[in-house]
Order: C-alpha cells, then structure tokens, then sequence
C-alpha cells in the first residue's frame, strides 16, 4: 500500500515536472515567435498564417489521436510527442541561427511543434485522473493549471521578452533544452498507464453470457490489428458527446468560446504595440499580469466549486469575460487593460478546469481519450480558423475604418458574441443535468 502511494506520489511529481517544462520553454517560444513575425511581416494576414498552423493541427489530428491514446500506452504516447518536439525546436533553432527563416518555413515548423502539443496536452489529460481520486479532480486540474501558467505565461513570457532584446535565437535554443529534460522526465514514469476499463463497462460488455467469448475475441482481434476499426472507435467518442445533451451544449459553447478569442490572440501583438505602444519588455509584463489573475482562478475554482453547480461557474465565467473583453476594445490606457486582462484571465483558467472537471468525472476513462479529443478539436482545431478570420478581420476592416480601430475591433466583436453564448446556453441548459451517466458504449 505504501510502495503503491509512494509510486503515485513519484508519476505525480514527474508528470507534473514535465508538464512545466514543457510549457516554461512553450512561453520562451510563444513570446519569441510574434516578434520574429514582425521583423519579416507587418501584414497581419501573414502574421496570423504562423499562428494558424502551430493550431492547425488541432483541427486535422485531435479526433485520431483521441483513438491511440484509448488504445496504446499513454506513457509512450507522451515519449513520442516529446521526442517529436525536441526535433522540431533544435530544427527551428539551427535555421533562425543561420539566418535561413521565412514566414512559410516558420508554419512549417510550427505546424510540427503543434502536432507534438496536440498529443501531449491530450495525453496529459487522461493521465491525471489515473493518478488522482476524483474528488481532488478540481485542485490537481488547478495545480497543473498554475503550473502551466507560471512556466509559460509568466517565466516563460516574461523571460522571453527580455532574452529577445539579446538574440532572437535565444528563447527557441533554451526551449530545445528543456523539451529535453521533459522527455528524461516522462521517461522516467513508473508504468505504461494503458487505458482503463469500467466497471460499467466491463458489466455491459459481459451482460449477454452467450456473447462473451465473441467478444473477448473481437478485443483480441483489435489489439493484434489496432488500427483495424479506428474510425469506428473515433465515431464512438463523437457519439457519446452528442447523445449527451449537457456535453452538446458544453462543444458547441467551445467552438463559440474559442472561435473568438483566437480571433484577438492573433492581432494582440499588433494591438499592443500600436494601440497601447508597448515595446518588447513591456508586453511581457502585461502577458505577466494576465497570468497572475490566471493563477489565482486556478487556486480559487475548487473553493468556488463548493458554492455553485459547474453550470453556474460556466455561465459566471462567459458572461465576465465578454465584459471585460469588451471593455479592453474601449480603451488605449495599458493600465486599464493590464487590469482587465488580470481579470478575465481569472475567469478563462475558470471556465477551463471547470470543463476538465466535467469531462474527467463524467466520461468513463477507456473513452476519455476520445470524447476529449472531440472537444480539442471542436476548441483548439477551430481556432485553426479563428486566427486567420482574426488577421482577415482587420484587414478588410482597416479599409473602412482606421488601423487602431480595426485592431480594437475583434474585443469588441468578442464581447458581443461571449454575452449572446451565455444567455443562450442558460436558457437551453437550465434544467439539464450536467452529468447524464450515460453508458461508456452505446
């Protein structure tokens, strides 16, 4: 018993180290990479082509991915995925270093470095309900929320906007390193953590004695050939979100809640500079500040969690957001938008572990890879397209209006959309449970 908790506490402790480096170096990259784009371009439609393929991915991989972290180790799920990036980012290194960059070697590089997340950030998330009971789901969500958003958003970002003003070349060199160390970490897991099966499952699975033997022989059909039906194991997971009319309504608010706020993430460099006219240094320092208000949602959440329903938190979250969103749009004081962005950045990491916290509770762990998979890419896939409609945005805005508007112009358009999703998903959702307990196999 206590060589078992000791071997939980040591997964913990590795998987946790790897997540932050993972993301520490992720923050180094992500501040690096907008101004690099800015030395080749100043056509935001351009620009937002990089941001658009690190996220393309999301969109063309999440569901089969979903399918192979249901049926391979997850462990060798997260080697692979590490391994990938490590490549990448010492690829991207050597050329920034000899001068051989372009916008479209750039994407392509940040396509590869995206499909690496796409497996490591899907396969993190099964991995911690292995490791964790479930009524501390909440605070471990919390913690490597936090952890995330000190290494990247804070360490990360903050370090990266000082290390450019040295060399471009540093923050994507000091990246490579620590994808390096991860990769030793996650190496270093005790066990394959291969998918789990239900008790429910198993039950149901086994319920007809005269097909028991039928069946047992199909799963070992499937792991002899175990990308035989792959796209009916991938339509099982879609399935399931869309019998379930709580987890319906939580994907299409996803693709609304994401499809816009990628919209402002792909022109907020061209926002801070000429709006705000912040330099390098100081737009670290406002991501810094958001991600302070990040941090403290991801410590408040569980707390919160204990005085209203996940449906309350959802709808408390949207509604606080679109407000804010839409009031950094009315204003040039960077003050002002530091303290607005504290403040939604709270309500953002909300809104996130909240939904995690739904997912991981209600969805049975061998189907947990793949119902996640189908919110990744109903979320972070179309923001794919959210960033480009972001740059195409202000480009044909900026030929009725002028530049500072129209780079004010996606808050605003955020705003509205964000309060109209609220009051919508308040009025479908009020008297559905928020976990239906539907069979793991339908």
């Amino acid at each position: 018993m206590k060589n078992e908790a000791h071997a939980v506490k040591h997964n913990y402790a590795k998987l946790f180290g790897a997540f932050s480096l993972t993301f520490l170096g992720d923050g180094l990259t992500l501040a690096a990479v907008p101004w690099l784009v800015s030395t080749l371009t100043t056509d935001t439609l351009y620009a937002s082509i990089t941001m658009t393929a690190l996220r393309l991915p999301w969109l063309i991989f999440s569901l089969p991915v979903g399918v192979l972290i249901d049926r391979y180790s997850r462990k060798h799920m997260l080697v692979g995925a590490s391994f990938t990036r490590m490549l990448f980012l010492f690829m991207l290194t050597i050329c920034i270093w000899g001068g051989w960059i372009s916008i479209p070697l750039l994407a392509l590089f940040m396509f590869g470095i995206g499909l690496s997340r796409v497996v490591f950030d899907s396969t993190v998330q099964t991995i911690i309900p292995q490791i964790v009971e479930e009524k501390k789901l909440e605070k471990a969500n919390g913690q490597f929320t936090a952890g995330q958003l000190i290494t990247s958003d804070i360490l990360g970002v903050a370090l990266g906007g000082f290390i450019i003003t040295m060399h471009i070349v540093y923050p994507f060199a000091i990246d490579t390193v620590t994808a390096v160390l991860s990769l030793l970490l996650i190496i270093g897991l005790r066990g394959s953590f291969q998918p789990t099966i239900t008790k429910a499952a198993q039950a149901q699975e086994t319920s007809a004695a005269a097909s028991k033997q039928q069946t047992t022989q199909e799963e070992n059909e499937q792991q002899a050939r175990p990308l035989k039906n792959w796209k009916k194991e991938m339509w099982l997971g879609i399935r399931y979100v869309f019998q379930d009319q709580f987890l319906r309504g939580l994907a299409i608010l996803s693709v609304t809640i994401t499809l816009m706020f990628s919209m402002i993430l792909v022109t907020q460099i061209f926002f801070v500079r000429e709006v705000l006219q912040l330099e390098a240094y100081a737009f670290g320092i406002l991501i810094s500040i958001a991600t302070l208000g990040s941090i403290l949602g991801s410590q408040a959440v569980a707390s919160m969690r204990k005085r209203w329903s996940s449906k309350q938190l959802i709808l408390l979250s949207i509604l606080a957001m679109g407000l804010l969103y839409g009031a950094v749009g009315l204003t040039s004081n960077a003050y002002v938008v530091g303290g607005l962005y504290f403040c939604a950045a709270f309500f953002i990491v909300v809104y996130n572990v909240t939904r995690s916290s739904i997912l991981q509770r209600s969805v049975p762990n061998e189907l947990l890879g793949r119902v996640g998979s189908v919110f990744r890419f109903l979320s972070f896939g179309i923001s794919a397209i959210g960033t480009l409609l972001g740059g195409l945005l202000v480009r044909v805005s900026e030929t009725f209006f002028d530049r500072l508007f129209s780079l004010q112009l996606p808050y605003l358009l955020l705003s509205a959309v964000y309060i109209v999703a609220c009051f919508l998903f308040a009025s479908k959702m009020r008297n559905v449970p928020e976990q239906s307990r539907q069979s793991s196999i339908s």
